[in-house]
């Protein structure tokens, strides 16, 4: 292939591209150290403002915070190897010569390690294409990762709940796995995560697929369309530049390496697998919640733990009441207005808010419905949560194991929201 004859801006550009490098990894560097903080931060909020029970939030911000563990990682090496670089190229202005051999007066073998040694011009150029790569390369590496999650969102969740928004069907029915509707979306989905496997197989395989004959006349418009949803037009030009330049082997293996790693980390930070359950023998050990005593139930145990639905005092009651704290949340605010009563007086008022929590968050004693007549606005100390609060009587209860259990009130039924089983000691 006849080389290019680049223009003069464009090598002057090339040759000082190690200055604008360095600046922006160590100032990217520094802002995404403190990132993954502030995304956990922000996953709270919204899970449990906005989102409820909903996992998508997590699966973002776990997306998110695998692609910046990616360019931190990138980022670092791609420093340490200039900082490499930089020495050398100073090493190479003071000692314009290299190695003085003669002064170290080696034996034999010695001197051929000596000798094997590359020039510092050699070692200089070698190490800036390598840092230049790896700073191309962090770019590639974090686009990819957002483009697999983009995928996911807007050809395969988005157009379900597009078509549940503007049908008569209910989420509930589009889920229910008896129902015709969830099997056409079982396809749906089935078909898209297959087409979305075939296009990673051929992106890990450096283009396979293209080259097949007849085959690839079927792929172009899977490929076509994936690209556009992925966003692959940003990262495409480095991918090519890599592949066609780099051995085939070395860029299969770190492309395999790169997401095997990639997947493992995003189902650890989205909670969904973990070192420790991986490696732990317990076979009898379950995830349930309403199996489960969590500590964030609990006021004298739960030390700051944001993500709660409802509280107590502690878990072992000697006293004769009951203090339930219920977080409320801004997903809850058109169910809470659907169940109302709108005969109340005052309306928006604190006693009608109050009226309508009351209505929405059903209690329930030992599965006895009870009713609590007086509930206050109330900030969980520990937590930060915003809710209410009430102190229910349980004087009459015997001694022994109970539980408090609060429903939400969506009109035609009602769900768990939380379930805290508690011991009494009088």
């Amino acid at each position: 292939m006849e080389k290019r004859v680049l223009p003069k801006w464009l090598v002057k550009t090339q040759h000082g591209s190690w200055e604008p490098e360095i600046f922006i990894s160590g100032i990217v560097l520094i802002g995404l150290i403190q990132l993954p903080e502030y995304l956990t931060e922000f996953r709270f909020y919204f899970s449990r403002e906005i989102f409820g029970l909903s996992t998508d939030i997590d699966n973002l911000i776990a997306v998110l915070t695998t692609g910046i563990y990616w360019m931190i990682f990138g980022l670092g090496l791609h420093l340490f190897i200039r900082g490499i670089w930089i020495g050398l190229v100073g090493l190479s202005y003071v000692f314009p010569n290299g190695i003085n051999k003669d002064r170290l007066g080696y034996a034999q073998k010695f001197e051929k390690v000596v000798d094997n040694i590359p020039d510092v011009t050699e070692q200089v150029i070698k190490l800036e294409k390598i840092s230049s790569s790896i700073f191309s390369i962090n770019y590639l590496m974090f686009m990819s990762i957002l483009g697999a999650y983009f995928f996911i969102v807007l050809a395969i969740v988005f157009p379900v709940y597009i078509f549940i928004l503007f049908t008569d069907f209910t989420v509930t029915e589009a889920f229910v796995e008896d129902s015709n509707l969830s099997k056409v979306i079982a396809i749906y989905g089935r078909t898209l995560s297959t087409l979305g496997l075939i296009y990673m197989f051929d992106f890990l395989s450096l283009g396979l697929i293209k080259r097949i004959k007849y085959v690839n006349v079927v792929y172009y418009p899977i490929y076509r369309f994936i690209s556009l949803v992925t966003f692959s037009k940003l990262y495409r030009n480095i991918y090519y530049l890599l592949i066609s330049n780099f051995k085939k082997w070395k860029v299969i293996t770190f492309l395999i390496l790169f997401t095997t790693i990639t997947i493992a980390i995003i189902f650890q930070n989205a909670g969904r697998d973990s070192v420790a359950s991986n490696l732990s023998q317990l076979e009898f050990y379950g995830g349930g919640w309403e199996n489960t005593v969590s500590i964030s139930n609990y006021d004298n145990m739960n030390d700051g733990i944001q993500h709660v639905q409802a509280t107590i005092q502690s878990d072992i009651i000697s006293t004769n009441s009951l203090r339930l704290f219920v977080s409320d949340r801004s997903n809850f605010n058109d169910s809470i207005r659907a169940v109302c009563d709108k005969t109340i007086e005052k309306v928006e008022s604190d006693e009608y808010k109050l009226a309508c929590l009351k209505n929405f968050f059903k209690v329930s004693l030992d599965d006895s419905l009870i009713n609590t007549h007086q509930w206050f606005f109330h900030k969980h100390l520990n937590t930060g949560n915003r809710g209410i609060i009430t102190y229910i009587d349980i004087s009459t209860l015997k001694n022994g194991l109970h539980q408090v259990k609060v429903d939400l009130n969506w009109g035609a039924e009602n769900t768990s929201y939380a379930k805290i089983p508690f011991y009494v000691e009088h």
